[in-house]
């Protein structure tokens, strides 16, 4: 009875454990199920993980275009060519760079041509942007530009945070040539953490320049202001020229007054009248 028990306990433990694993699996299990099947040649069922990766939200950049990746493949390796032409088109929008290996065949190719040829007639590249503007003491900006020609797009979030802070300040703005200010190093902290993600409906990464766990950062640091530099600072003041000019003309004037010869006429008699000169209405004597 006992044994029976224990039997039943155990039974009853394996079942939970099998019914909570999906639970637990995850994107990542999934995506390792996926590749490893496709490495085996098991196309179907690398097809079948790969879009149970696709199917969650929230994905990082490197996971969705992997899973992405695999489910084209898959598609063109089961002779799928329209499928397969569609993935690698949204594939090359997260990896602009991917290509295929000539070796693998026409299935593969042909498929790959077309979502490439799709690309050049865009006659932009896809991607976003990213420029944080910082200087020390002074509001800055982080500025992001997207291209998204397939509108997955369908918002971006910039989040910033000024060391040491753990938390970051996250701003959602529409796709497109963006901008989001950020306040000045008022805690005097000499670097600022950010990450910038485009996502799509499902809160996908596209693009993605950093992430929470592993953030960008631009640090920045306090001019420092020798001796010749206060001087010559004095010198480069508007007001000093200003007051100088005053000063100059007023000694001028000055000077002018002071020198100018005194204007006379020598009379007859050996007098002399400043400033008069003899004439029929004016007497000398």
């Amino acid at each position: 009875m006992k044994t029976l028990k224990s039997f039943c306990a155990a039974a009853s433990l394996a079942a939970l454990v099998a019914l909570s694993a999906p639970a637990f699996a995850g994107p990542d299990a999934d995506l390792a199920t996926a590749e490893n099947a496709y490495a085996a040649l098991d196309y179907s069922n690398a097809l079948t993980a790969a879009e149970a990766v696709l199917a969650q939200r929230g994905l990082g950049h490197e996971t969705l275009t992997r899973a992405t990746r695999v489910a084209a493949l898959s598609h063109a390796a089961l002779g799928h060519g329209e499928q397969a032409k569609q993935l690698f088109t949204t594939l090359l929008q997260y990896d602009p760079d991917f290509k295929v290996d000539s070796k693998l065949g026409p299935r593969f190719a042909e498929p790959f041509a077309e979502a490439r040829g799709y690309w050049q007639a865009q006659g932009r590249k896809p991607g976003m942007e990213v420029q944080a503007v910082i200087q020390w003491g002074q509001p800055g900006q982080i500025r992001v530009a997207t291209q998204d020609p397939l509108s997955i797009v369908k918002r971006v979030v910039v989040a910033y945070r000024w060391a040491p802070a753990r938390d970051f300040t996250t701003a959602n703005v529409e796709p497109g040539a963006r901008q989001v200010d950020v306040p000045a190093n008022g805690s005097g902290s000499s670097r600022l953490d950010y990450y910038v993600r485009a996502l799509d409906g499902k809160d996908n990464a596209v693009f993605e320049d950093g992430s929470p766990d592993s953030p960008k950062s631009v640090n920045v640091s306090q001019p420092v202001v020798t001796r010749e530099e206060e001087k010559k600072s004095i010198f480069s003041s508007p007001v000093f020229y200003i007051i100088g000019g005053v000063i100059l003309a007023g000694a001028a004037t000055g000077g002018y007054f002071a020198l100018r010869p005194t204007e006379y006429t020598a009379s007859s008699r050996g007098r002399t009248v400043l400033g008069a000169g003899c004439g029929p209405n004016i007497r000398c004597d």
